[in-house]
C-alpha cells in the first residue's frame, strides 16, 4: 500500500475515534506508539498527523507527537456565533430550492425524534438531529457556506452530541426543529431563520452551562 494510502487510511481511523470521544482531552499521540500500532513508518503517521492538526483535531507538539485538540468555553460560544450567521444564511437559502421529498423526509424524521425522545433513545435522536440539517445542508445551492459549517461541526463533533443528554434540552430541542420544519413547509425564509438562530443559541446556553460535564 502506498504510504499516501496509508496515511489516509489512518487518518480517517483516527478522525471516527476522536469524533466517537476514545481519548480524553489533551490526549497525546505519540508517533512512535501510534507507528507500532499500525505497523508502519513514523512519517506516515507524521502525515496523517498533519491531516488531523489541518481539521483542527489535534495540534501538533516537537514533530513527534500530537494532542487532542480542546477547546475553552470562549472558543465553543465563537464557533457558535460564527455557525449562527451561517446557519442562518443556509436555511434561506435552503427554502428557496428544497424539494416537497425533502419536506418529506424532513417530516419523517421529526415524527421519528418524537419516539425517540419519548423512548429516551437521546443517542439515536442525535443521529437524526444531524440528518435533520443534512436535508437542510443539501437543498442549499451555496456549497461554501454548507463546507464552512460542516467543517465547525466536525471539529466539535464529540462535543455536540452531548448537549441532548443536558436536563430540559431534549424537549427544547424537538420543540426547536418542530418550528424549523412548520416554517420551511410554509416557505418563510424570515420565520425560518428566527428559529434557527434561537436554535443555535439555545445549543450555545447549553454549553455555557453544563461546559463542565461536556468537556
Amino acid at each position: 500500500m502506498a504510504e499516501d494510502t496509508k496515511s489516509s487510511r489512518i487518518y480517517e481511523e483516527l478522525k471516527n475515534e476522536i469524533s466517537r470521544g476514545t481519548y480524553p482531552p489533551a490526549f497525546a499521540l505519540t508517533e512512535s506508539e501510534l507507528a507500532g500500532r499500525f505497523n508502519v513508518s513514523r512519517n506516515t503517521i507524521k502525515k496523517a498527523l498533519l491531516m488531523l492538526e489541518s481539521d483542527g483535531l489535534v495540534t501538533m507538539e516537537n514533530n513527534k507527537s500530537a494532542r487532542i485538540r480542546t477547546f475553552s468555553i470562549d472558543e465553543v460560544l465563537e464557533f457558535l456565533e460564527v455557525r449562527e450567521e451561517l446557519e442562518s444564511f443556509i436555511i434561506r437559502n435552503a427554502i428557496r430550492n428544497i424539494t416537497d421529498q425533502q419536506i418529506d423526509k424532513l417530516s419523517e424524521l421529526l415524527e421519528r425524534m418524537k419516539v425517540l425522545k419519548e423512548e429516551k433513545n437521546l443517542i439515536e435522536y442525535s443521529n437524526c438531529n444531524r440528518q435533520f440539517h443534512s436535508i437542510i445542508y443539501d437543498a442549499c445551492t451555496n456549497r461554501t457556506a454548507v463546507n464552512l459549517t460542516l467543517s465547525l461541526k466536525e471539529q466539535m463533533k464529540k462535543y455536540n452530541g452531548k448537549t441532548i443528554f443536558a436536563p430540559g434540552r431534549d424537549d427544547a430541542s424537538l420543540a426547536e426543529h418542530t418550528r424549523i420544519l412548520e416554517a420551511i413547509r410554509n416557505k418563510d425564509e424570515k420565520t425560518a431563520e428566527l428559529y434557527m438562530r434561537i436554535h443555535i443559541r439555545n445549543v450555545a446556553s447549553t454549553f455555557k452551562s453544563y461546559y463542565s460535564l461536556l468537556f
